[in-house]
């Protein structure tokens, strides 16, 4: 219960009362009241109490009544309520005078009231917030013990924080970039529009604590003396400062504890991309500039122009598994191409371009580039193709074009994606810098028709004999058939890459021929066999 609160109670308005200073401290919250007609009450007070009087035992010195004024301010008394008419006329100038230097408020009742009402209805609202508050602290308690148990990310903690405050929750770390956050309804451009340069206006401090200007709550996250961030309720809470407080301070130590499972903030940091690069890729109709908004929280910077681009590693270290996957293609884990996002972001960064990186598919590591001032999609590109030449993985890398907009890039994503998957799968070789589209041919058509049951129910139908006479005979006959077919029907060239005489060749294709009861002389049939096979090799990758 605040001063405010207290004024506006109908107990009190009874009153007709009138604030005669400290207007800015009516937010001071009210421990207990007391009604006291003493000269001297101070010792009587612990702090947090408002004072109700008739001053009628206050001496008639000037100076005697400033000092009462003073001790009652050094006691922590929170507000002084007068009671005209019995003693004076007018609480004493001296008095409002050296309340207001003290920020004490004092309020004057001008109609006599029943002190006795105006405790009652102050006293039980107290106990009903308590009461609120232990409520309120038992629902926190309930969850955040739960995410102890199942051992929640910083998503997941940031996500339930706001969700109980009613307000936009923000974890930034100590560089000011934004590492998760949940907007609780608002938009992204209200609570994230040029985050750092206002988080860095609120100064450091120790324990929760309030930015009247900015207004937020904040608590450092972390052990005192391995502070790593902020957590930053970033709007007015739907619950009473104590308890958001409470809930601030619960949620800070769950992201203590989160950290020490995760390893370290660069991962808590990962996530915050892929959730970005997650919602990019869905972002068709989206809010251009909240997503800026959000970028530029993430350290992505200011720019007009943005480019997507893929990287994905030649022999994928873990196969696909779709099941493992979110709605938004990301997934819900620690995720196995990590190491390869640190790649390519440590990559990025000594190209000095600025970038959103984070795996966006099992084998796939996506980016999105801001093309700031004058640096073209060419130079970008070149530079990031540099940087990247350096690590020892064997990729391939994808770009699409560079766009307007984050919505647009983040759109190209997907395609990009696809030609990635797809040039990885592609008989080595001299690559290009950045695969394009059009550079994947078939093999691209199949990528984009993904999981199409058609698809593979054409591959199967046009090799399942053959598969099954290697699998009984372990004859090897379809990757005969691989290598006569990209070696475009040639048997000299097959004969020479394959160490096997003409002879063996033929006798193989003849084979081939019988087990598939078709002619490899026709076009249209080694045609529907390559697609088959290279439908196979996508679908496995």
């Amino acid at each position: 219960v605040t001063v405010g609160q207290v004024l506006a109670a109908p107990a009190v308005q009874a009153g007709h009362p009138e604030l005669l200073c400290a207007p800015d401290r009516l937010d001071r919250s009210v421990r207990w009241v007391h009604v006291f007609e003493g000269a001297d009450p101070a010792n009587l007070l612990s702090g947090g109490e408002l004072l109700l009087t008739t001053l009628i035992a206050l001496p008639d010195d000037p100076g005697e009544q400033r000092a009462y004024v003073r001790a009652l301010a050094d006691a922590g008394a929170v507000a002084l309520v007068v009671e005209l008419g019995r003693r004076f006329a007018k609480v004493p100038d001296v008095m409002v005078a050296e309340a207001a230097t003290a920020e004490l408020p004092v309020i004057a009742l001008h109609k006599v009231v029943k002190f006795v009402r105006i405790t009652e209805a102050v006293h039980a609202q107290i106990v009903d917030e308590q009461h609120d508050l232990l409520t309120f602290s038992r629902r926190v308690h309930e969850a955040f013990t739960e995410f102890g148990v199942e051992g929640a990310n910083a998503q997941e903690i940031v996500d339930r924080t706001a969700a109980m405050a009613g307000t936009a929750v923000v974890l930034e770390d100590l560089g000011h970039e934004v590492v998760a956050h949940a907007l609780a309804g608002a938009s992204a451009s209200e609570v994230l529009h040029d985050w750092s340069a206002r988080s860095r206006l609120v100064p450091e401090g120790a324990g929760t604590r309030a930015d009247t200007e900015q207004g937020w709550l904040l608590a450092d996250v972390g052990p005192r003396q391995g502070v790593w961030g902020r957590l930053v309720l970033a709007g007015s809470a739907a619950v009473p400062e104590p308890a958001a407080r409470m809930l601030l301070e619960r949620a800070a130590q769950a992201l203590a504890v989160a950290r020490l499972l995760e390893r370290d903030v660069a991962s808590v940091r990962a996530r915050a991309h892929a959730r970005l690069l997650g919602e990019l890729l869905h972002a068709r109709g989206a809010d251009e500039e909240d997503l800026r908004a959000a970028a530029g929280a993430l350290g992505l910077a200011p720019a007009s122009r943005y480019l997507a681009v893929c990287v994905a590693p030649v022999q994928p270290a873990v196969a696909p598994d779709r099941a493992t996957a979110t709605s938004t293609g990301f997934l819900a884990g620690p995720h196995p191409d990590q190491d390869l996002a640190e790649t390519v972001a440590a990559a990025a960064a000594t190209a000095k371009l600025s970038a959103l990186v984070a795996p966006v598919e099992d084998g796939v590591v996506g980016a999105v580039l801001a093309l700031t001032g004058k640096l073209t999609e060419a130079t970008a590109l070149d530079r990031l193709a540099r940087a990247l030449d350096g690590s020892p993985l064997r990729h391939v890398r994808a770009a699409v074009r560079e766009r307007d907009g984050l919505v647009l890039a983040g759109s190209d994503l997907a395609e990009a994606t696809y030609v990635a998957r797809a040039a990885a799968l592609m008989p080595g070789g001299r690559r290009p810098a950045y695969y394009r589209i059009t550079d994947i041919g078939i093999r691209g058509l199949l990528m984009l028709l993904g999981d199409d049951a058609r698809v593979t129910a054409f591959a199967e139908r046009e090799l399942q004999p053959l598969l099954v006479h290697d699998a009984k005979h372990g004859t090897g006959l379809v990757e005969v058939l691989r290598q006569y077919l990209e070696a475009g029907g040639n048997i000299a060239a097959l004969a020479r890459t394959s160490h096997l005489s003409r002879q063996a060749l033929y006798a193989r294709l003849r084979s081939i021929e019988r087990v598939l009861g078709a002619h490899l002389s026709d076009a249209e049939t080694r045609t529907g066999l390559h697609v088959a096979l290279l439908a196979k090799d996508v679908g496995a990758g």
